[in-house]
């Protein structure tokens, strides 16, 4: 198992952001440099540039852990305001492309699941099949309902994480937990830069 640095990544404004007062939204901002053409979990070539965006919540944004995807998407969570967003494009490479296709296609199954559920129960009624009634109920309730819908949101949400970026409290800089080729990529590019 390799270790992970953090690289840094300081931002700037965007420069054709202009903040409406009427409606106020988030500081739009962008990366003062351009990330290498590696990628930054594991450490391959880039075969596609994907475009990210992360929120700054100012002093009180978690770091990103499960937990803190978890309760991203609960309900009863008060949502603090988005102070700011930076949007960059990230590398991502063959590995990072197949898990996003794989989040993706468990996601489409499990709505898949659902449907097919939902139309044997119809065929059922339809067709007056009584010994299927409480088999299909009970995989409709207690399987499709709250555990297949689940799983299909927690996979697409999945499928649009595929590097470890967070910023930081302040919001003037994108902190990228990296594999040690990004680090080095990243090191020689700034190198090559003065």
């Amino acid at each position: 198992m390799t270790s992970r640095e953090q690289v840094v990544f300081g931002t700037e404004v965007e420069p054709e952001w202009v903040p409406v007062f009427t409606t106020p939204g988030p500081m739009e901002l962008v990366l003062a440099e351009a990330m290498p053409e590696v990628c930054s979990e594991h450490g391959l070539a880039a075969v596609e540039r994907r475009s990210v965006f992360v929120n700054s919540h100012g002093p009180h944004s978690e770091w990103p852990t499960l937990r803190g995807m978890l309760m991203s998407v609960a309900p009863f969570r008060p949502r603090l305001p988005v102070a700011a967003r930076v949007r960059f494009d990230c590398p991502a490479c063959e590995f990072c492309l197949a898990g996003i296709r794989r989040s993706r296609w468990i996601a489409a199954l499990a709505l898949l699941a659902v449907v097919l559920t939902i139309a044997g129960i119809f065929m059922a009624v339809s067709l007056e099949l009584q010994q299927l009634y409480v088999p299909l109920a009970l995989a409709f309730l207690p399987g499709c309902m709250p555990i297949a819908l689940l799983v299909a949101v927690l996979a697409w949400s999945r499928s649009g994480f595929f590097a470890d970026v967070w910023m930081n409290q302040d919001a003037d800089e994108l902190i990228v937990s990296a594999h040690p080729d990004f680090v080095a990529a990243v090191a020689q590019c700034r190198a090559e830069r003065r």
